[in-house]
């Protein structure tokens, strides 16, 4: 069963690192129907190509990303997902991956645990709750970061302001 740690989330300051991947754009009401959803699509070829395992310059003991960028209008506009990995040096990532930079600065932190996708979808609906709150800090839209381990744990990182 899926259980998002229902805690108030920590603050957490992150240094940037460079991860590598393939990627989609993307926004909200497109994910919100299964027949639409890239993001879907995009995990399911990440995870068929075993490119957690094959992206060059892998570092050692990387984790899985998914990493949202680019955002267009906060919530409502469109916005860039990235599958990857984290790399040692941009520059020896082939040019069929994209790369992308996690934002040095401040995140708040969302943690589930359990079976995927229902954790990450339940952890999301934590965090949405979390920002609905009026006394919630302004999300930064810079970059936001699942992590996933071990295949039943999951990391969310919300930059905020």
């Amino acid at each position: 069963m899926a259980t998002p740690e229902r805690r108030t989330p920590e603050r957490e300051r992150r240094h940037g690192k460079t991860v590598a991947g393939i990627q989609v754009r993307t926004n909200n009401d497109l994910e919100m129907h299964a027949e639409d959803s890239r993001l879907n699509r995009l995990w399911e070829k990440f995870d068929d190509e075993r490119l957690g395992h094959s992206i060059p310059d892998k570092a050692a003991g990387s984790p899985v990303y998914g990493v949202y960028t680019e955002f267009d209008d906060g919530v409502a506009g469109d916005y860039s997902v990235l599958a990857g990995v984290e790399v040692t040096d941009e520059e020896k990532v082939p040019d069929d991956y994209a790369t992308v930079t996690l934002e040095a600065g401040d995140y708040l932190v969302f943690q589930g645990r359990g079976g995927m996708p229902e954790t990450l979808i339940e952890t999301w609906g934590q965090v949405w709750h979390f920002f609905e709150s009026e006394d919630a800090p302004e999300r930064a839209f810079l970059t936001d970061y699942e992590v996933f381990e071990g295949g039943d744990k999951v990391t969310i990182y919300v930059g905020v302001k």
